[in-house]
C-alpha cells in the first residue's frame, strides 16, 4: 500500500474515530481526522485526500448534506457511515454523491475491500478525467463535473451528471439496464428498482428539446438506453 494514500475521516464520535483511525493506519493509510463537517469540507476542497469517509451524524451540517456539498466540488470517492437502517437516507446520500454507504459498526473486512475498490476505480478515472465531451449542443467536462446545453449550464445532481457522462462516453452503444446500474450505481441498486428510469426521465427533462420525443437519450426496447446526437436515427 502506498503510504501517500490519504483518507480524510470526518467523524465526531471520539471512540469511533479512534477505532477507525487505528484500523486505517494499520492498513497503511495516512489518516486526516476532523470532528465536524465545516472543517471536513474545507479539507476536502483542497483535494489532498484520496478518499473521504463521512459519518452521517455530524454536528452542524449532517453527513448526507455534506456528501452533496463535497461532490459538487471534487470527485474524490466518498463512503458514508450510517447508524440506522433508513433506506431513504442511503438513497439520498448515493444520489447526492456518496459512492457507498456502510452501516455502523463497520465490518473491517468489507471496509478494507470497499476502500481498495474505490481507490482503484478513482485511479482508472484519472486517465480520462480531463477529456471534455461534446455531442450536439451538449457538453460535459468531467474534470470540473459541469455540463452545458448550448450556453446554459445544466443544474444536475451528482448521479445525474455521472449517468449523462457515462452515456455520452458510450455514444451509439445500446447499454443494458443491468450494465448502467452496475457501472453508474456500482451494483448498489436492485435491478428491479425504478431508480434508473427515474434518473433518465429527469435527465430528459433537462437536456431534451422535447422529453417525450428524445433525440439524445434514446430508448432501446427490451435492452435499455443509447445516447445519440440530434441527428441520430430512429429508435429501435
Amino acid at each position: 500500500m502506498r503510504q501517500s494514500q490519504r483518507i480524510l475521516l470526518i467523524q465526531s464520535d471520539a471512540a469511533s474515530a479512534a477505532a477507525l483511525t487505528r484500523f486505517l493506519e494499520g492498513e497503511g493509510y495516512e489518516v486526516i481526522l476532523v470532528r465536524d463537517g465545516v472543517a471536513g469540507l474545507n479539507l476536502a476542497r483542497r483535494g489532498s485526500a484520496d478518499l473521504i469517509m463521512v459519518d452521517a451524524e455530524l454536528p452542524g451540517i449532517d453527513g448526507v448534506t455534506l456528501c452533496g456539498t463535497i461532490r459538487a466540488q471534487v470527485s474524490t470517492p466518498i463512503i458514508l457511515l450510517t447508524a440506522g437502517g433508513d433506506e431513504l437516507q442511503r438513497v439520498v446520500a448515493l444520489d447526492r454523491g456518496a459512492d457507498f454507504c456502510m452501516l455502523k459498526p463497520v465490518a473491517t473486512g468489507e471496509l478494507r475491500a470497499r476502500i481498495r475498490s474505490l481507490l482503484r476505480r478513482a485511479a482508472r478515472q484519472t486517465v480520462t478525467r480531463g477529456q471534455a465531451l461534446t455531442v450536439g449542443a451538449l457538453r460535459v467536462d468531467a474534470q470540473v463535473r459541469r455540463a452545458w446545453l448550448g450556453d446554459a449550464e445544466l443544474q444536475l445532481t451528482p448521479k445525474e451528471f455521472e449517468l449523462l457522462a457515462y452515456l455520452m462516453q458510450n455514444r451509439g452503444v445500446a447499454l443494458s439496464r443491468d450494465q448502467l446500474l452496475k457501472d453508474v450505481w456500482h451494483g448498489r441498486v436492485d435491478t428491479s428498482s425504478q431508480t434508473l428510469d427515474v434518473h433518465i426521465r429527469w435527465l430528459r427533462q433537462k437536456v431534451e428539446p422535447n422529453p417525450d420525443q428524445p433525440v439524445y437519450i434514446r430508448t432501446v426496447r427490451m435492452i435499455g438506453y443509447r445516447f445519440e446526437g440530434p441527428t441520430g436515427g430512429p429508435e429501435h
